[in-house]
């Protein structure tokens, strides 16, 4: 945890010395009429190789591992918002999110990175290019990759709605749909750049999770339009139901904010039919809607809470959640928005801090074992613990770790 703030705060330092170095421009007015996915394009940053040097060097001051990746920095970058079309049950919608490419011409594979849990309209992607894990990213870009970032519906062109969190069919198809659409961005926006059919696949915490839904719905629906080389999920809550059942098992519970923010979703959707009185204690069940506002960041929503889980949740809940007819509807929930085991195909490296206490490595081992047991290779679909790493710690070594797996599925 010390690391991360610590490379928070030297890549804080360094984001004035990015932006004198950048620039900023609107592209005129371009034409998306004929576009079934991609509705807008915007030119939001330019940086040069210098750029992505200086900020890798200063990564590596606290990661080593990014020092031996400089040399593979290629190009410059140059980053892009896009709008795109979606679908949310059924009812069109307008979604968003940041392109990022090299800005030296050529063939480049996509890599699509799902974000982990935001509660801030103001941290979306869109919103906050130069947000430090998009900086990183945008280094990522730079060595060869156009990365995609979706904002989510809820964030963005969309934040008019409350986020779907966790729910996987909505995040689905909100994440093919971004796919879709960057394919029509290579033709109208970066007419350069020329995508070579290869997808990447990488996440953290609620984005482990996404990134795995994500994968098991291209190899089922889209396999013929997408070709996925390699996938990266790092400390996702894959089983809800067992997630579920572990926190109500505890006294206390160090984040109620995701908890919560499960619960709002799915009552503010009719995902389950439960109220949140019907789950949660007063005052909490009556101030949860007010806090998932996109004003209030993660902090400041576990200050209006409680950690103590006999305080949040109605004991009737916690005694009856596993086998009282009156939580089934959360249980088929739960269950439905849980990702099962499945035989895959392509290479995948899951990843989890030792020291996890807001998403249980157990979560990852046991996604891991569920799926080699459903017939995926165990020597491609592999568990790497990361020793010592809490869960926000554990999120710049995933995904150092991640690019090295892609290097190899390259």
């Amino acid at each position: 945890m010390k690391k991360n703030l610590k490379l928070l705060a030297i890549l804080f330092l360094l984001i004035p010395l990015l932006l004198m170095q950048s620039c900023s421009k609107e592209e005129g007015p371009d034409p998306f009429e004929d576009n079934t996915w991609l509705v807008s394009g915007k030119l939001e940053k330019m940086r040069n190789k210098e750029n992505m040097i200086t900020l890798a060097n200063f990564g590596a001051l606290l990661y080593p591992e990014l020092a031996g990746m400089i040399e593979e920095i290629e190009s410059g970058v140059n980053v892009y918002s896009i709008t795109y079309n979606t679908t949310f049950r059924g009812e069109k919608k307008i979604a968003s999110g940041l392109v990022i490419i090299p800005s030296v011409p050529g063939d480049y594979p996509v890599l699509s990175f799902q974000n982990g849990t935001n509660t801030l309209h103001s941290n979306a992607p869109t919103a906050d290019p130069d947000y430090q894990p998009y900086q990183l990213l945008q280094f990522t870009a730079s060595t060869g990759y156009v990365v995609i970032i979706s904002d989510y519906l809820g964030f963005g062109a969309s934040d008019d709605m409350a986020h779907p969190y966790l729910h996987k069919e909505s995040t689905v198809q909100t994440l093919v749909d971004m796919l879709y659409a960057v394919g029509e961005f290579d033709e109208d926006v970066a007419k350069d750049i020329n995508l070579n059919g290869d997808h990447y696949l990488m996440g953290y915490s609620q984005g482990g999770w996404a990134t795995l839904a994500l994968l098991e719905a291209i190899e089922r629906d889209y396999s013929s339009d997408f070709t996925v080389r390699a996938a990266a999920c790092g400390a996702g809550p894959y089983d809800m139901s067992y997630f579920n059942d572990y926190v109500l098992g505890l006294t206390e519970y160090p984040m109620p904010v995701f908890l919560c923010y499960i619960a709002n979703a799915y009552s503010e959707y009719g995902i389950y039919s439960s109220s949140l009185s019907d789950l949660f204690n007063d005052p909490y069940a009556g101030r949860i809607p007010g806090l998932y506002d996109g004003l209030h960041s993660s902090e400041q929503i576990n200050d209006q809470l409680t950690a103590t889980i006999s305080g949040l949740f109605r004991a009737e809940y916690i005694s009856g959640h596993a086998s009282a007819p009156e939580y089934q509807d959360v249980r088929e929930a739960l269950a439905a928005n849980s990702i099962e085991g499945w035989d895959s195909n392509v290479p995948i490296l899951f990843m989890h801090g030792t020291a996890d206490t807001y998403v249980i490595p157990a979560l990852s081992e046991r996604m891991h074992d569920a799926m080699t047991a459903a017939g995926s290779d165990p020597l491609t679909c592999t568990y790497l613990p990361m020793e010592g790493y809490d869960h926000s710690g554990g999120i710049v070594p995933a995904g150092i770790a991640g690019l090295e797996f892609f290097s190899i599925n390259r």
